[in-house]
């Protein structure tokens, strides 16, 4: 096992963050609802999605379903160690080749195998720096869940990833035994702060590497066993599915991307683009979960929706009621928009905000969040005047989607 490698794996997840959500300018308030019709919304649906896309299940689509099911119930960093409050990556995925916290050659036996999906997150004591790197000598924890189809699969397939990260480095790798997880297929290099460890549990395998700021064997070991004891906890809970079962889960059950801006309406579920999370899953998407997992408590956030067209993402969460999506408008903008600008003055309560830094393509100059009820959802853009539409058209949309 590689510390270079481990480290890498854990950049490259960072890429795929959430952008985290400034000051602002509000619209004005309005005493009752506003008729839809008259606001500008430019050449965007106002329907729920059901209007224009009818889901027709076939099991690629049930096995995206199924990797994003398995990646709500990924350990949050927190509930591992108190220390690791910064995500650096999340992925659900149904290829093997796009499970980029694992070695290569683990992600050959994974194929061998037959795996049906898997979900990979990754956390760590502080958060990737300006060029995207994780700091020396910290500690992170980088988690990969996979089920496959019988349980004699996924053990074998445990312990033949073990063999091949094992066989990376031979000459320096040392085995480790798990006092608490005597199953678990485990190493170490004496020289090196991290240890990786593979165990099946029933159809999933867990594939895990933590590391510390200085090579300890005995503190490697307990921060393992606590992330296993977590990670268990939840896959205890989380009965593993057949291709059948896959193929029956439904589309959108808590009727989120319905109501989601989706301007091309192409609703197929993808692990990037058009999924649904619970606010569990959806922390290990963002930097900051510390703050982030106070504000979805202390408002009552239960499910968040994400729909992206080419590089414009569309975000919808759900408030306990109306009052904490009202709080909740302004707190999803504070951190990432911070240069106030003016929001669709037809629109009450809504609010945006410009980045007073580009970071790279995807990163959008303006972000709007409009709040209808108890659902809050964040249009982006380049150009202003086309996020007021999107804004406009995604208030029109929630209000014509009620039934």
């Amino acid at each position: 096992m590689r510390t270079s490698r481990i480290r890498g794996a854990i950049v490259l997840m960072a890429a795929l963050l959430t952008a985290g959500c400034g000051s602002n300018v509000g619209g004005s308030a309005q005493p009752s609802e506003i008729d839809v019709r008259t606001l500008d919304v430019g050449k965007y649906a106002t329907g729920p999605l059901e209007e224009r896309f009818i889901y027709y299940p076939d099991l690629g689509k049930g096995f995206n379903l199924a990797a994003m099911r398995l990646a709500d119930k990924l350990a949050n960093g927190s509930d591992i160690d108190p220390r690791l409050t910064y995500g650096t990556g999340m992925r659900a995925f149904t290829d093997p080749d796009k499970g980029n916290l694992l070695a290569k050659s683990s992600r050959a036996v994974l194929a061998d195998n037959g795996m049906l999906f898997g979900a990979a997150a990754s956390t760590a004591e502080k958060s990737v720096d300006s060029d995207g790197k994780l700091p020396d000598n910290i500690t992170f924890a980088a988690l990969t869940v996979v089920q496959f189809a019988t349980e004699a699969a996924a053990d074998k397939a445990a312990r033949e990833m073990e063999a091949a990260d094992f066989g990376v480095a031979a000459a320096a790798n040392q085995p480790v035994t798990l006092s608490k997880y005597p199953a678990a297929h485990a190493h170490w290099r004496p020289d090196q702060p991290s240890l990786g460890s593979r165990l099946a549990r029933g159809k999933y395998v867990v594939d895990l590497v933590v590391g510390l700021p200085a090579p300890d064997l005995a503190q490697l070991t307990a921060l393992t066993e606590r992330a296993y004891d977590v990670q268990l906890g939840l896959l205890d809970g989380l009965a593993a599915l057949s291709k059948e079962d896959a193929l029956r889960l439904p589309y959108d059950p808590d009727d989120m991307l319905r109501r989601t801006l989706n301007p091309s309406g192409l609703g197929n579920p993808d692990t990037t683009s058009q999924y649904v999370s619970e606010t569990h899953g959806f922390l290990n998407q963002l930097t900051d979960q510390a703050y982030w997992r106070h504000v979805f408590d202390e408002n009552g956030v239960d499910r968040v929706a994400n729909s992206t067209e080419m590089s414009n993402t569309t975000l919808l969460y759900r408030a306990r009621d109306t009052a904490q999506a009202r709080a909740l408008t302004g707190l999803i903008l504070t951190k990432a928009y911070p240069g106030a600008t003016g929001a669709p003055s037809a629109l009450p309560n809504a609010i945006c905000g410009e980045r007073t830094k580009k970071d790279n393509f995807y990163t959008k100059r303006y972000r709007c969040a409009v709040t209808y009820r108890r659902y809050v959802a964040t249009v982006e853009g380049d150009q202003l005047a086309d996020v007021h539409q999107r804004a406009n058209a995604q208030y029109a949309l929630l209000a014509n989607s009620t039934w």
